[in-house]
């Protein structure tokens, strides 16, 4: 199968995008495939593209994840791996999935949207008076620019900090849970969607940010170990990306609250796959191997690919 692997582009997370992306390719070159790999400066150009070929987006963030190269994509009659334009847009939206999840049922923690391009006072956006909270953008990935504040008091000289360090944008202020955070990876199978072993996430400092994520070597990410527990969990990851109609894969980080319950943080419709990725991690515990995933995924967006005519 010719395969081209989309990666870089224009936004933050570029230089992971590119270690997904050679991870992602080297698996499919593994599988069998004529992959070729398209690391984008900027925007698609499209006659970059095999005639033929399908497109494995792994481009994060800003234009790859956001619905505009799935947009771009659509229009010139390719198909890809991944959700589907309006899909990515809603999930990249944090607000925007919070309510269609909610009106699916699924728990959300409790948050309000603010602008920090517009002055406002704490008192009017109705915080709890206790405990500690999360500012992260309303529409950006990978825990970019995620601060955490202990109490409301902190919240204005937070916003002071991100106006210099991210400018005016839209922000979410959301009520820290106590934890443990988990993920689910969530892939589509010919039978519906299907969550792989949960994972249960610990951090040295106690905040699973970018740094976190892909630059420290003590983040430990393992398995949930109850039976119970992960059924559960997997349960809500599918809830979650059906809720939100995703497509081919996704990975739902999910929260445990102070009352006993879980909350949906966030549905991620592009998970990397560096070799610290969680995705891959929880593959890996169901028996999958990395070129057996790509190989999955690509075959699945194969499927829609137009006949030629």
């Amino acid at each position: 199968m010719l395969i081209d692997v989309l990666m870089g582009g224009p936004g933050r997370e570029a230089a992971v995008s590119r270690r997904s992306g050679a991870a992602i390719a080297r698996g499919l070159r593994t599988a069998g495939h004529d992959v070729a790999e398209l690391d984008l400066p900027g925007e698609l150009d499209p006659a970059r593209l095999r005639p033929g070929a399908i497109a494995f987006n792994i481009v994060h963030g800003t234009y790859g994840e956001d619905g505009a190269l799935q947009a771009a994509l659509e229009k010139l009659s390719v198909a890809y791996v991944g959700s589907d334009a309006a899909v990515s847009r809603l999930c990249m939206d944090k607000s925007a999935t919070k309510r269609r999840l909610a009106e699916a049922g699924v728990r959300v923690p409790w948050g309000v949207e603010v602008d920090l391009g517009r002055p406002f006072k704490p008192s009017d956006l109705k915080l709890p008076h206790h405990g500690g909270l999360v500012l992260k953008p309303a529409d950006d990935g990978s825990s970019v620019g995620l601060k955490m504040v202990p109490n409301p008091g902190w919240v204005l000289p937070a916003v002071e900090e991100l106006l210099r360090e991210v400018g005016p944008r839209r922000y979410l202020i959301e009520e820290r849970l106590p934890g443990p955070e988990y993920t689910v990876a969530v892939i589509d199978e010919d039978a519906g969607p299907r969550a792989l072993p949960p994972l249960v996430i610990s951090t040295t400092t106690g905040v699973f940010d970018y740094d976190a994520k892909y630059n420290r070597s003590d983040t430990v990410e393992v398995p949930v170990a109850d039976a119970a527990l992960a059924a559960r969990l997997g349960a809500i990851g599918v809830a979650a990306h059906r809720a939100c109609a995703c497509r081919d894969i996704s990975r739902v980080d999910v929260m445990a609250t102070a009352d006993g319950d879980l909350a949906v943080l966030e549905i991620n419709t592009l998970p990397g796959f560096t070799d610290a990725s969680l995705t891959p991690k929880a593959a890996a515990a169901a028996g999958i191997s990395f070129s057996e995933l790509v190989h999955r995924l690509a075959c699945r967006a194969a499927r829609r690919a137009l006949p030629p005519t």
